[in-house]
């Protein structure tokens, strides 16, 4: 499928599903069963997992996910978020957004003993999930841990980063596989 009002040409790779906002849908030739996948989870687990990510494997490789059928003989396509450019351009702008923010703060959290974790880039990036969240309680949490003191390399962020990616993800808000 080639959706050439949002992309420059078909789909290459997994990762091209980004631009357009898309979903993958898995129809079962044999047995009609439907699957709606979440492109982010699919990624990860084809990366986790060394299968390619090209377009072309994708759509030869994925199984029907009925747990009594189990064909290989599906069809896989690519469902954009909205056939309007107006509403795709927004979603993706919240979408890129919301991933930077989400990097910087899992950068933060990889800094040195030594290194400060509290610093503006956090706050800002903080500030920019908050509307994504609506709750400052896992934003808090990671501001309090980058705030403390540090006298080991193992204190850091990383599970209040862990606890705001998963509010995220059960929001159904589209975090990139590499920041999950």
């Amino acid at each position: 499928m080639c959706f050439t009002a949002a992309m420059v040409g078909p789909i290459k790779t997994l990762t091209d599903l980004r631009r357009i906002e898309a979903a993958v849908r898995v129809t079962c030739n044999e047995c009609g069963h439907v699957r709606m996948c979440d492109r982010e989870a699919l990624i990860h687990h084809r990366t986790m997992h060394r299968a390619g990510l090209d377009w072309a494997s994708v759509r030869s490789s994925l199984p029907c996910w009925n747990a009594r059928c189990g064909s290989a003989n599906t069809r896989v396509e690519a469902l954009p978020f909205s056939q309007d450019r107006v509403e795709l351009r927004r979603k993706r702008a919240e979408t890129i957004l919301m991933n930077l923010a989400l990097s910087v703060l899992h950068a933060a959290s990889y800094r040195a003993k030594d290194a400060p974790i509290a610093t503006p880039d956090v706050r800002l990036a903080l500030r920019v999930l908050y509307p994504y969240l609506r709750d400052e309680t896992h934003l808090r949490s990671y501001w309090a841990a980058a705030a403390a003191p540090r006298d080991h390399a193992w204190d850091s962020c990383h599970r209040p980063y862990e606890a705001i990616v998963a509010a995220l993800l059960q929001r159904g808000l589209a975090v990139e596989a590499e920041l999950r």
